[in-house]
């Protein structure tokens, strides 16, 4: 855990920022933010059978529950979606795309 500054009292803005991570607040709001950038990019038949898994160093990992659909996201569609989200959400620094097969 990260220990406040000792060179005076605590602030309130470090309370919170604690109290926040201690209750996945702040993984909740990223995990929703992921969800409505893969929701803003992608069309209806796509968005129905895939969803952001998670955001690791710089990798966006996107389960897919459909055979046809990965090998659309693998093969046509990956250097497209990356640049828009390099272009358009660049805030979440996003350096690659992998897409798992789900069931």
């Amino acid at each position: 855990m990260d220990r406040p500054p000792s060179d005076g009292p605590t602030s309130l803005g470090f309370l919170l920022d604690q109290v926040i991570r201690r209750r996945g607040i702040a993984e909740k709001s990223a995990q929703q933010a992921l969800n409505r950038m893969w929701a803003d990019l992608t069309e209806p038949r796509i968005r129905e059978r895939s969803f952001v898994r998670r955001l690791r160093d710089g990798v966006l990992e996107i389960g897919v529950r459909n055979g046809p659909v990965l090998e659309e996201l693998n093969g046509f569609r990956r250097h497209e979606l990356l640049e828009e989200i390099q272009t358009r959400y660049a805030e979440f620094q996003v350096r690659s795309l992998k897409f798992i097969r789900v069931r």
